[in-house]
């Protein structure tokens, strides 16, 4: 059966261990290649929702993520919605620290796993930081 990550965006980015600097569209844009290029959610579907409350809501498509925006209601309101539409809500991972929406997920069927234990299904350390900020080492040279 393959699973379907739903990822409490500002969650998730409020849990790293060194949260990006700059706008909040820059710090979604680190979380985003973070998690496109780790992919601790393995070969799964991945969804990562922001809460956009004055937003029109959207959905976009990043680097095999679906982005979601919600509209008029938190990103809590819409994951639980999403679980409970659903026909087999066994399918989903909700990655979170919110208890609040954990409780709200219990008995639906939905698995909920922790922000620390999500991001230790990567293999390789996060580095936050823009591709162009990143120094390709094997470029240095002793002269």
């Amino acid at each position: 059966m393959s699973l379907h990550y739903l990822i409490d965006g500002y969650n998730v980015l409020y849990a790293l261990p060194d949260m990006p600097a700059g706008t909040w569209e820059k710090k979604r844009e680190a979380l985003l290649r973070q998690l496109s290029d780790q992919k601790p959610f393995g070969n799964n579907q991945a969804t990562v929702v922001f809460d956009s409350r004055e937003g029109s809501g959207s959905q976009a498509r990043q680097g095999g993520l679906t982005i979601a925006f919600t509209s008029g209601e938190t990103a809590d309101d819409w994951i639980v919605t999403h679980v409970r539409e659903a026909s087999n809500a066994r399918i989903f991972v909700v990655v979170t620290d919110d208890q609040g929406l954990r409780r709200l997920l219990r008995g639906t069927g939905a698995k909920c796993l922790g922000t620390a234990d999500f991001w230790a299904k990567t293999k390789k350390p996060m580095d936050l930081r823009e591709p162009e900020e990143r120094m390709d080492k094997e470029a240095i040279t002793d002269e």
